[in-house]
């Protein structure tokens, strides 16, 4: 069998993509063995899956236009129908767009690395991988307590329950509901026997499928974020360094030809110190105004354009400091690209999910507003109530973090003392500020941006609907 190789965001994001094969995503690339048989079982798994989400989504909305009479069960079960069809548009979604995932999972899989910042490169990858890891395990966990509370709920709740009369509106009948999770009509009886028992095992099996569809693709798009959050960070924190370095520029520029080759292969230019040694960049890196490094060398390099310049840099180093100045520049240029690539992916879903979102909580309030006491319904209506919030939440809390990250680096590149350094030092800086005068943001279809001014725009949106409901009663 042959190995897919796991590198770069996506060996960072490998657990996530794991539970999303298994889980039934039709995510078909990124596996371990890639024989014949073995991708026409895992297709027929996410077929089986397919079939199986679809057909359980379809019974609830069944459910809804047959069996609800009267305004109150009409509105439990349009909440329940709104909720799940998250999970059904973003399975669909991913499916129809995979695509545009597999593009930007393997956005940073081939970028390397300056030798010169190669320490703040790794620690902020950790850094976003470790946060990658804790998210998924907190959604992860509150999905698994989501679906044992909703089961436990179930068997609490009263197994009868008051619907109009179909004959005569004016009355009220008392009829049995099987104990399931979530209300659907089914083409037989799920009230009893071994129905009920084939019946209940379907839809716990349904339910876990449906809240991790969701929350996987929601933990991926944050995953997302937050790559491209630490390599902001990463490139604020190697600014200062990268100005005391080119500030012992002069102003002769090398040949073109030099300083793009000089890029490509930076990692293999060694750093001649004061003692006539390698410098160990690393430890550059670790104390940034240790730069005694690029003084003028003892032991000069051969005279062939490797001797000592009148800055006091050898060839090789004037070299190493130029790509690390175009290192900066191409990087943030691929963040950008790589936020752009969020967008492709997430847009029509983001605007869907806001859409839904708006929807589902403001007949949440109306039903909120019915609470009488601590009982099953008051916990359903929470329980519902404090889901789709996190929902809307997690999205807008990372898409600001992004936003405030992106905005900083101007100010980062303000903060530095640019007017201390040479003409190209002077001018790498208006190129950072050019690129940086527009915060970077995912928008949901360009209808509006993923920030907390969002979520309260939903909050109040939901404020405003609810008022009107209340109104109309």
């Amino acid at each position: 069998m042959q190995k897919v190789k796991m590198h770069g965001l996506v060996g960072d994001l490998w657990p996530n993509i794991r539970l999303m094969q298994m889980t039934g995503h039709w995510l078909l690339e990124y596996h371990e063995e890639t024989g014949g048989m073995v991708r026409l079982m895992r297709m027929a798994f996410c077929w089986f899956t397919t079939l199986i989400v679809f057909t359980q989504f379809a019974f609830i909305t069944c459910f809804l236009i047959l069996e609800t009479y009267d305004a109150d069960q009409m509105a439990a079960a349009t909440i329940t129908t709104l909720f799940f069809l998250h999970s059904v548009t973003k399975f669909m979604y991913f499916a129809l767009r995979s695509k545009y995932f597999y593009r930007t999972l393997s956005a940073w899989n081939q970028m390397n690395s300056h030798p010169l910042f190669a320490e703040s490169n790794a620690r902020h990858r950790a850094t976003a991988l470790a946060r990658m890891r804790k998210l998924l395990m907190i959604i992860g966990s509150g999905t698994i307590f989501s679906v044992l509370a909703w089961t436990t709920v179930t068997f609490l709740d009263d197994p009868h329950r008051q619907i109009t009369d179909p004959e005569n509106a004016n009355e009220t009948i008392t009829v049995e509901k099987p104990m399931l999770m979530v209300d659907a009509w089914y083409p037989w009886d799920a009230k009893y026997g071994m129905t009920y028992f084939m019946s209940f095992i379907y839809q716990l099996y349904w339910l876990f499928i449906s809240l991790s569809h969701a929350n996987l693709l929601d933990i991926l798009f944050c995953s997302f974020v937050l790559f491209a959050c630490e390599q902001l960070k990463h490139l604020k924190e190697i600014l200062q360094p990268l100005m005391e370095l080119s500030a012992a520029l002069d102003s002769v520029v090398p040949n073109s030809g030099d300083l793009f080759r000089a890029s490509s292969t930076a990692s293999n230019i060694p750093l001649i110190g004061n003692d006539g040694n390698e410098f160990d960049v690393r430890g550059i890196y670790s104390n940034q105004r240790d730069f005694s490094g690029f003084q003028p060398g003892i032991a000069a390099l051969p005279s062939n354009g490797g001797g000592v310049g009148p800055n006091g840099l050898t060839k090789k180093q004037e070299l190493m400091v130029r790509s690390a100045i175009k290192y900066w520049v191409e990087r943030h240029k691929h963040v950008v690209k790589f936020v752009t690539s969020i967008g492709d992916c997430y847009g029509s879903a983001l605007l869907l999910h806001m859409l839904t979102s708006t929807v589902t909580l403001t007949l949440l309030a109306y039903q909120a507003t019915k609470i009488e006491g601590v009982d099953v319904y008051a916990s359903t209506v929470i329980g519902y109530l404090v889901y789709t919030l996190g929902q809307v939440f997690v999205f807008c809390i990372h898409g600001n973090e992004l936003i405030e990250e992106s905005s900083s680096v101007m100010e980062a590149a303000y903060s530095c003392h640019w007017y201390d350094g040479s003409e190209e030092a002077k001018t790498f800086v208006q190129i950072v500020c050019q690129q940086c005068q527009k915060s970077l943001t995912v928008s949901g279809a360009k209808f509006f941006t993923v920030s907390l001014d969002l979520f309260a725009s939903v909050l109040g949106a939901v404020v405003t609907y609810f008022m009107v409901l209340v109104q109309l009663k």
